[in-house]
């Protein structure tokens, strides 16, 4: 008997080309990745849906995929330890449970968080540059908090990023989202810059980090991001910071929409206490 099944993901994304499957199968993906596990595992096809479509070399210790299992046969646990028998090692399935057949990894949630990690050292470091982004030196941290303000709340952020479902063709998809939170946040050398919305663009939270780092070296005002904003132009300062700094941390449904075993739910796999 089918039914849907919701998995909890984290993976290295450093060697994938993003989450979404691509059409140069030379090119892996995570989506890629974990629909050949899950087809070898099940033996049928099986096609994912993900909460949130990272992007190349983006991370992620929250990620939430749903797929329709026909068989309906297998334990949760079999699904856990079968899938991540054929998984490589930068991907791993932390927990399953079955969900309403109404569930939809994407559609059904209300919320995503993003965590972009930065250190501050002159010299490189290899471990910790794999996950961070290093900076060379002191950043205004009070001005950055000034200038994450500014994001905060319901904007067109044309100038941060476009739809993932932006198609050639199509009408041109809505650019508005409703950030929730972001703040910027000091622990000795480390700088954490967190982000809450219901939804973000593609490229959104890298092109609004690389904003936050003119101003935190002092090359801009903080005020300057409304200013950005109100362009709804992609052209200005704010390049986009590397990826691997980048990591989706968590994604929130209505309550009792997943039921993820007692383990799991505290928060210590599922990314909330960070």
């Amino acid at each position: 008997m089918s039914r849907t099944v919701a998995l909890l993901i984290h993976y290295d994304g450093t060697g994938f080309r993003g989450f979404q499957r691509q059409k140069d199968l030379k090119q892996p993906t995570v989506q890629g990745t974990l629909e050949s596990a899950l087809s070898c595992l099940h033996n049928f096809p099986v096609a994912v849906i993900a909460a949130g479509r990272t992007d190349a070399g983006v991370h992620a210790r929250g990620q939430v995929i749903s797929y329709i299992d026909a068989a309906g046969v297998r334990t949760m646990d079999e699904i856990v330890r079968g899938t991540n028998a054929f998984l490589p090692a930068a991907i791993a399935v932390r927990s399953a449970c079955e969900a309403a057949a109404s569930f939809h990894a994407r559609r059904s949630a209300l919320s995503r968080s993003y965590r972009y990690s930065l250190f501050i050292d002159s010299v490189r470091d290899p471990l910790r540059e794999r996950f961070a982004l290093r900076v060379h030196q002191q950043l205004n941290i009070a001005a950055m908090r000034r200038c994450a303000q500014v994001f905060v709340g319901e904007h067109d952020f044309a100038a941060f990023g476009q739809s993932p479902t932006k198609r050639k063709g199509f009408p041109q998809p809505s650019t508005v989202r409703n950030l929730r939170l972001a703040e910027v946040q000091q622990v000795y050398d480390e700088v954490y810059c967190d982000f809450t919305a219901n939804a973000f663009l593609t490229g959104m939270v890298r092109r609004m980090v690389g904003v936050l780092l003119l101003v935190g070296e002092n090359k801009i005002e903080p005020e300057a991001a409304a200013a950005i904003l109100a362009t709804r132009s992609p052209i200005h300062p704010g390049a986009a910071a590397a990826p691997q700094g980048l990591c989706l941390t968590n994604v929130e449904y209505y309550p009792g929409a997943l039921q993820w075993p007692a383990q799991q739910q505290n928060g210590e796999y599922y990314g909330k206490d960070l």
